[in-house]
């Protein structure tokens, strides 16, 4: 598949934020435990669940099938919940106040581009986690499964056909820089918020 302009563009501008984040992902290091995990999955919930339903229910193209990519939050819930947390658990964990611009389709793909281009990254995670997981499959980890490349690419020509006027381009590049700065910025808080509180213990 030929890169479109609006693929680099994204690429091209949210590399620093891309960087960034992977820096505060615990799960993704060398030695990464159970435990890492699930800090990763409750703080996944947390920047999810403020507008995840609002992005999936909101105008998309046909050909990009959103209702099959909405319900993320669920698999983070049912790995939750399958690890011992209860429902009341799950719904008392902290937010972010993270409010993406969802206002045009050029932004919703630009945030959509972060959320789709996690999944491609489960496989290698779940190989690198396998002897800490001890046999546990989470859903998260899942993604689409067998579809994870073909969701990819159907994403990518949707994006294209979609998304490519100077105007449109630079609101993408906006919105997908913005939520991979949330993100390691919301994990980088949950951090320091996990440090403070064994610090009290």
């Amino acid at each position: 598949m030929t890169t479109s302009p609006v693929l680099t563009a994204l690429r091209n501008a949210t590399a620093r934020s891309h960087a960034a984040l992977e820096q505060h992902l615990a799960v993704a290091s060398d030695g990464a435990t159970r435990t890492d995990y699930l800090h990763y999955l409750e703080d996944m919930h947390g920047w999810l669940r403020a507008f995840e339903q609002a992005l999936w229910d909101a105008e998309w193209p046909n050909e990009l099938q959103a209702p099959a990519r909405a319900g993320k939050l669920a698999w983070i819930e049912q790995d939750l919940n399958s690890a011992g947390m209860s429902r009341s658990e799950i719904g008392a964990l902290p937010a972010s106040v993270f409010a993406p611009d969802l206002s045009s389709e050029a932004s919703r793909f630009g945030l959509a581009y972060v959320i789709e281009g996690a999944q491609l990254g489960t496989k290698q995670l779940r190989q690198r986690l396998d002897q800490a997981l001890d046999g546990w499959e989470p859903r998260w980890l899942e993604g689409y499964g067998e579809q994870n490349g073909e969701r990819w690419r159907g994403f990518l020509h949707a994006l294209a056909g979609h998304v490519h006027t100077p105007q449109e381009i630079s609101a993408a590049c906006d919105a997908a820089a913005a939520g991979f700065d949330s993100l390691a910025g919301w994990f980088e808080q949950r951090r320091g918020e996990r440090a403070e509180l064994a610090m009290v213990k």
